[in-house]
This record gives C-alpha cells, sequence and structure tokens, in this order.
C-alpha cells in the first residue's frame, strides 16, 4: 500500500471527515491567488489579513484536502490570531469550555462568538500595524503515520473552498461543510518551492 492510500485510509476513520482528495500541482499557485485576493478584498481599517498557512501547507510535497462537518474534532491550536510587530493580542478559541475559562478574565474581551482580544496587549499594540492571520496548524492523526512527517494544515477562505467543492463535487450547498488543505512529506522527502513545475496525475476519492 503506498503512502497516500495509507493517508487516505487514515483520513476515512476520522469523525467529521466527509471526504478527501489530492490536490494536483496546477492547483497550487491558483489556491494561493485566490486566498490572496480574497484576503485583499476583505477590508478592515487599520488590519492586514494574510493566510500564512496556505504557504506552509503549498511547501510540502503532498497536499490533501478534507470536506469536513462540525463533527471534526476542535483545532489543536487557533485557527486566527491578531497580532501586532512582535505577539498575539488576540485568537480564535474554538472550544466552548476553553473559551467560557478564558471570558471571565477581566483581561478578555470577547468578539463574536469565539475570537478573543487581550486588553492590555491590545492598548499597547495602538498606533502599530495589525495583521489577522491564518496560522498552519497540525494534524496530529496523520501524524502517528510511519512515513510521514512535516504534516501542516490549514483552513481556506470561502474563495479557495467554492473552487475545491467544484472540483471535488462536493456539496456547495451544504453551509455546515467546511474545507481543510492537509501538506506533508514522505519521510526523508525534501520540501518543494511555493510554485512546483513538475506535474503530477490528478487523483480524487470520496469517503
Amino acid at each position: 500500500m503506498d503512502t497516500m492510500q495509507v493517508v487516505f485510509e487514515k483520513l476515512r476513520e476520522i469523525p467529521g471527515v466527509a471526504g478527501c482528495w489530492v490536490l494536483p500541482d496546477e492547483g497550487r499557485k491558483l489556491l494561493l491567488q485566490l486566498e490572496n485576493e480574497s484576503n485583499r478584498r476583505t477590508n478592515i481599517p487599520g488590519i492586514i489579513i494574510e493566510n500564512e498557512g496556505i504557504k506552509d501547507v503549498l511547501r510540502r510535497h503532498h497536499i490533501v484536502a478534507i470536506s469536513h462537518s462540525p463533527a471534526l474534532r476542535h483545532p489543536p491550536g487557533p485557527v486566527v490570531v491578531l497580532c501586532d510587530e512582535k505577539r498575539i493580542i488576540g485568537e480564535e478559541v474554538p472550544d466552548t469550555t476553553q473559551l467560557k475559562k478564558i471570558s471571565a478574565d477581566r483581561n478578555v474581551i470577547l468578539l463574536g462568538t469565539s475570537l478573543v482580544l487581550y486588553r492590555d496587549r491590545l492598548n499597547e499594540a495602538r498606533g502599530k500595524q495589525l495583521k489577522l492571520a491564518y496560522r498552519a496548524l497540525r494534524f496530529p492523526e496523520l501524524e502517528k503515520l510511519d512515513g510521514i512527517e512535516s504534516v501542516v494544515s490549514v483552513t481556506v477562505g470561502m474563495e479557495a473552498h467554492k473552487w475545491l467543492v467544484q472540483r471535488t463535487g462536493w456539496r456547495l450547498d451544504d453551509s455546515n461543510l467546511g474545507t481543510v488543505l492537509i501538506g506533508f512529506n514522505e519521510s526523508n522527502t525534501q520540501s518543494r518551492p511555493e510554485e512546483p513545475t513538475k506535474k503530477k496525475p490528478e487523483s480524487e476519492a470520496n469517503a
């Protein structure tokens, strides 16, 4: 059994994963463009928006997209962080139990349903350039597989999500389904540049 088959079998075992698909090389540059354009159109005065995590994922040798329902376990860290030049001043907390505990702190401001800001850091950041960044996160289930290393994952924006759904045939009308990109190297495989030239055949599988 080859590496990708092992990865797909493991992904299908994870509660909440509805489908998985190998991203072809020609889709890498397009996804980066879609993310950059989407972030530029989301205008928040005084704040730069950047998906830092997608760059990390695109450097990996293999990339798999998964469609998932809310049943997928919580991310192993904040998907979104707000930072100045030096440190995080706010972050997403998707775990409701942790969010309830943090929100009781008088130093914390809750925005929306899951974004918290830290009053002291926010005050110190006044006048500085702020960035809202989507960060790459671990994907623990794949880290346990033999022959796999440097596993990272990232959530993508709506435009990239729509493109992936159209390419894979996943359901676009189901607002409960989200998309995550997972990048990884096989053991002893070097990271690749952001704009690879080598093409490999597209493969597709639905869980």
